[in-house]
């Protein structure tokens, strides 16, 4: 082969050679400019630094002051969303103390007057508990629980995050400066008559020191009897709750609201006369009723519960209407569980 194809062939190479390198080349700047950068996660609980924990005091139980004995009536009637062992930690308390637990499990023999059951159950009883009902009380069993709690018996409330309808009666009640939106429709109609307001929506707080951001650490709103000795409650995704009474834990200013997304201070439990309401229910569990000063706090609730002096015979029964506690349902509570659902 002569020199001259030779130069050629060698030129055509070294051309496409350097075309290739320049092509990749100018790729790589494309590339290059066009990335995006990875975004700065400005939150903590994405923070690898962030995941230590401050380990919660467990010790300590339930104590509190009381004389003789009286009967405690739990809800057991309205698909109650709690089981016997959320519960166990306040049963024993209260039956170690020398009270009487007993369960309001639905209409019995007044299979047509729901209200009229709970009325005969609220007559043997000096107070009432209810918990994270899933069914709605009619408009008799809420006037009964209302005439139990004017007669001076007592009331105690206690539900998470709903997504139940709004209560415009609530709403009315406690206006636009309660800081959180009337809801829970299973609840607002037994919690209203009594100036109880409970929201919808859970809070959750970033700085919160517990184990995660929606383990928030409330303290006491004021010094009042039933904040006695409690530095701090923890509870676990609470909902704001607001009275037209006083309220007595709230939340930091570093809480959230999970749809509004504003923060702030939130009351999360609440005293109303002869009603409390607590944005909670797993604080009284037995894996949390000892954490932090969760079960000062308990024990305050009970010694409220049972401090109480309700006018005998109240809240009044139908004419005609019998029963009372086993007839209407009403089962007395030996401190002992199985785990399952508290279901009628």
């Amino acid at each position: 082969m002569s020199a001259g194809p030779l130069r050629s062939r060698l030129a055509l190479f070294v051309t496409v050679v350097l075309l290739t390198v320049a092509a990749v080349t100018a790729a790589g700047v494309v590339t290059d400019q066009g990335q995006t950068a990875k975004p700065t996660v400005d939150q903590p609980h994405f923070q690898p630094n962030a995941t230590a924990v401050d380990e919660l005091d467990q010790s300590g139980e339930i104590e509190f002051s009381s004389t003789g004995s009286k009967t405690v009536l739990i809800d057991v009637a309205h698909g109650n969303g709690v089981s016997e062992a959320d519960l166990q930690p306040v049963v024993s308390a209260l039956t170690a103390a020398g009270h009487t637990v007993t369960y309001h499990e639905g209409a019995g023999q007044f299979a047509d007057s729901p209200d009229a059951a709970l009325r005969s159950d609220l007559q043997d009883a000096d107070a009432f508990i209810v918990a994270e009902p899933t069914q709605r009380y009619t408009a008799g069993e809420a006037d009964a629980v209302t005439e139990f709690a004017d007669a001076g018996g007592r009331v105690m409330f206690a539900a998470g995050p709903s997504g139940g309808d709004a209560s415009t009666a609530v709403g009315d009640l406690l206006g636009d400066a309660s800081g959180a939106e009337a809801g829970q429709g299973e609840f607002a109609a037994v919690t209203s008559p009594l100036g109880i307001a409970y929201d919808t929506s859970s809070l959750y707080d970033m700085e919160s020191v517990g184990s995660n951001y929606r383990t928030i650490d409330v303290t006491p709103a004021s010094e009042t009897a039933l904040t006695d000795g409690v530095d701090r409650v923890v509870l676990d995704s609470p909902t704001a709750v607001v009275s037209d009474g006083e309220t007595l834990l709230t939340t930091s200013e570093t809480a959230e609201h999970e749809e509004s997304r504003h923060s702030g201070e939130f009351g999360v439990a609440v005293r109303s006369d002869n009603a409390v309401a607590v944005g909670d229910t797993g604080f009284m569990s037995s894996e949390t009723a000892t954490i932090a000063d969760n079960e000062v706090f308990i024990g305050n609730l009970l010694e409220f519960l049972v401090g109480g002096e309700k006018t005998p015979g109240e809240p009044s029964v139908p004419d005609g209407a019998t029963g009372g506690q086993g007839a209407a349902g009403g089962q007395t509570g030996t401190g002992q569980t199985d785990g399952t659902m508290i279901t009628p």
